[in-house]
């Protein structure tokens, strides 16, 4: 039996910087949005506001669904979200999060990081449907239902 694992994603701006996950994984080096998977029984919602909060220390205040990256079995969608977050200082990856523990013992490291938005484009990004998504939401407004990418 397969277990499909779905994600919730946060795109965060303040400021004309993004919030991104900086990832080397057993050094590939990327970024990705802040999140990760569901736990079982746990809203998109749920999820992405959860997540923010383990990865920085952020907390979300509203999140709007845009997107829907779809991939096959076993993969996961993943749930892309805007989100607002509360007045916050510095950013950090929060000790209990199993992105902490990861960078502790392995090559698998997680660095949150707040970008330019004018220079996102040309990052070194997981998925380049996603990221020509949200270039183009930059540009454009992100969209008022969530697209399906």
């Amino acid at each position: 039996m397969c277990h499909m694992a779905n994600a919730a994603r946060a795109i965060i701006i303040e400021n004309d910087k993004m919030l991104l996950m900086h990832r080397n994984k057993n050094g590939s080096k990327y970024f990705t949005l802040v999140g990760g998977q569901l736990r079982d029984g746990e809203s998109a919602e749920e999820g992405v506001v959860r997540e923010v909060k383990e990865e920085t220390g952020l907390m979300v205040t509203s999140a709007r669904p845009v997107f829907i990256e779809e991939h096959a079995e076993p993969y996961n969608h993943q749930y892309i979200f805007v989100c607002e977050v509360a007045p916050h200082g510095d950013i950090a990856i929060q000790e209990a999060s199993d992105e902490a523990k990861l960078n502790q013992i392995s090559t698998n490291l997680h660095q949150p990081f707040w970008v330019d938005v004018s220079s996102f484009a040309n990052l070194p990004f997981l998925t380049m449907r996603l990221q020509a998504a949200i270039v183009t939401a930059l540009k454009k407004g992100f969209p008022s239902e969530p697209v399906k990418l």
